[in-house]
């Protein structure tokens, strides 16, 4: 009888426990990602930035290709999750502000977006599509809250908003690289004086 009591709750804590695990395994690889691409990274490295051995990491994870699909599904998570903090109310500035103080916040981030969208330009690189995609998202994105801002009169006439959209998407993935090479730049206070460019 104590058997079938203490089962589940040792079940339930090896799922915790193998959760958490797979979770760091995750967490090693956005960070080896970040600091050497996909190309030059191996499984062996990633086991031991997670403090654990091969076999288990291929316990959790049959390939760096699965792997490294869900580094890419967990920074989908985390820009989902910010865009739903997101009306459709929101302007370009309250936009780039809220991108621009959360990525500041974590190195991480930055560094992943940079190395992957450098390495992932080559077409068969696991990550070329999701590169792709992630970064005409936050261009459309930009140019609908840039269509509000011109229809509120907050935008100086004769600007075409989808060109302007990929030129501040540019700024950002520019400002990016540079702070990762110099932390000090503030990157929120540099995009709103360029927004305040675009002011009538």
């Amino acid at each position: 009888m104590d058997e079938h009591v203490k089962t589940p709750a040792r079940s339930r804590a090896r799922y915790a426990n193998g959760e958490r695990r797979r979770g760091e395994i995750i967490d090693a690889a956005t960070e080896i990602f970040a600091e050497q691409g996909y190309e030059r990274t191996s499984l062996r490295t990633i086991a031991e930035r997670a403090g654990t051995n091969h076999q288990t990491l291929g316990h959790h994870f049959a390939s760096k290709e699965a792997l490294f699909a869900e580094v890419l599904e967990r920074r989908a998570e985390q820009d989902r999750a910010e865009r739903e903090r997101l009306t459709e109310r929101a302007t370009v500035a309250e936009i780039v502000a809220l991108m621009m103080r959360r990525n500041a916040a974590n190195r991480a981030i930055i560094q992943l977006d940079t190395t992957l969208t450098a390495e992932a330009v080559a077409p068969d690189h696991p990550a070329h599509a999701f590169i792709g995609d992630h970064l005409e998202a936050f261009v459309a994105e930009v140019a609908q809250a840039l269509q509000r801002e011109q229809a509120a009169g907050r935008l100086r006439e004769g600007l075409d908003v989808p060109v302007l959209a990929r030129l501040l998407t540019a700024s950002v993935v520019g400002l990016q690289t540079q702070w990762l090479y110099n932390p000090d730049i503030d990157m929120e206070s540099h995009l709103l004086a360029y927004l305040e460019l675009l002011r009538p």
